[in-house]
This record gives structure tokens, sequence and C-alpha cells, in this order.
């Protein structure tokens, strides 16, 4: 595996699908201040949070090659409202396997700072190490598609909530491919889900960002939750690279 930090020079490219929140409603950005769309070539490819004015987080795997990156901030539907800032550089985690989906965390550097309202405000960050519990119910929201048969992104905001599952059986439901730095979260029997596409987005709980949406089998599967990254496992990455 390479571990020499990978810094994405923003050039063309394409990224993988976009992601959807299944068995959610639409919500208000006020709701969501933190929420961003991530764009290649002004089209919303996942999602991303705020972390400061000119910071902000996602999925690593949301860049699988270079392109020229923008996020959207301060508006709930996807192709009205809201500000526009390019992404100047993106920091993958020197050690995100794309195989795995392990270490599935990069930060986004903007060309220019977010101007901070009641629609656009930094969500907060955890404790390193702080544990993420089974039972831990959080927050997450997207542009993505409302039916695992649907191929069109919402263009409203939507939203769910899930709480979290125990490691082991998270790590029993997917033949013990889970590590340390990822959780899962879903309900049991399905129906609620975030999925590929609102990948980058974030887990809050009492507006703490926990997690970053990863990957799935499927979405709203019964058995089969969304995993999402651990942001307190990862919290050291967060702070050797953005500072704080």
């Amino acid at each position: 595996m390479q571990t020499q930090l990978l810094v994405l020079l923003l050039l063309p490219s394409a990224v993988r699908p976009a992601s959807r929140i299944v068995g959610g409603a639409v919500a208000a950005i006020a709701d969501h201040p933190y929420q961003l769309s991530l764009r290649l070539h002004g089209v919303h490819v996942c999602g991303a949070a705020i972390l400061s004015e000119k910071i902000a987080v996602t999925a690593a795997h949301c860049l699988k090659v270079p392109g020229p990156y923008s996020i959207k901030a301060g508006s709930g539907h996807l192709q009205d409202g809201g500000v526009v800032a390019h992404v100047e550089q993106a920091i993958v985690h020197p050690h995100f396997d794309r195989a795995t989906n392990d270490f599935d965390i990069c930060l986004l550097f903007l060309a220019t700072g977010l101007v901070y309202s009641d629609k656009i405000k930094p969500v907060k960050l955890p404790k390193e190490g702080e544990l993420v519990r089974e039972g831990m119910v959080g927050q997450v929201a997207g542009w993505g598609t409302v039916s695992t048969a649907a191929d069109y992104h919402s263009e409203d905001l939507r939203a769910v909530e899930l709480p979290v599952w125990n490691d082991l059986r998270c790590r029993r439901a997917y033949l013990y491919g889970i590590t340390e730095r990822m959780f899962c979260a879903g309900l049991p029997n399905g129906g609620k889900d975030s999925c590929k596409g609102d990948s980058g987005g974030a887990f809050v709980v009492h507006g703490t960002l926990y997690g970053i949406v990863s990957f799935g089998l499927d979405c709203a599967q019964p058995g089969f939750p969304g995993i999402y990254a651990n942001v307190p496992v990862l919290r050291s990455f967060i702070r050797e690279y953005a500072g704080f």
C-alpha cells in the first residue's frame, strides 16, 4: 500500500457514482448548515462537511482521480442558491486503501473562504479516540436518489436518522471486512440508509461529526447497514493537516 501523502492537483477527472438518502425526509439547510455538495465540473458527486472557513472534509474515495472540484454551501436546493468555492487542494489520508475503503477521509482546502451565516456553519469535531457507541443516533443528509431504483439526484436536501450498530454484529454482517477506522449504522430491517453518492457526507450526533459516509452493500438492505469512516479514530489526520 502506498503510504506517501497523496495531494491531488485539481485536473479534469471522473469520480465514482454519487449516493443517496433512502427513507429520509426533506430537510432545511439551516438544520444542517455544515452540509456541502462536492462537485466535479459543476455536477454533484458527493457530500462533504465544513470544518472551517477554508477547509472541508469528505470521503477519500470521492476523489478517485484528480479533477476540477468545487463545493456548494448554504442551500438545500441542489441547483439553486448558495455559494460556490473552488477546491484548491485535496489531501487524502496517506494510508487510504481504495480496495477496502480503509482510512476513507480527505481534507478539502478552498480557494476562497466561506462566510458564516445561519445556513453556513462548521460542524464540531469529536475528541481524538472518543468512542462511537452502539445505539448512538446520528443524522445523515444528502442529495442522492431517494430509492435504490432511481438514477437521478434529489433536488432537495434530505436527511435520515440512523443508529450505530454493535461492532461484532457489524463485522459479521460484512464478513469481518470492517476495521477500527469504520463503524456501521442503520436499521436492522433496512428501509433507511445513506448510500454510494451521499458518500462523503457527515454522520452527526448532537452537532458533532462522528462519521463520514463510506460504503455499503446496495442501499437500505436488511442486515447490511451503511459503513462510515470513524472520525474520532481518524482525528489525528485532521489535526496534522488542518491544524486543529
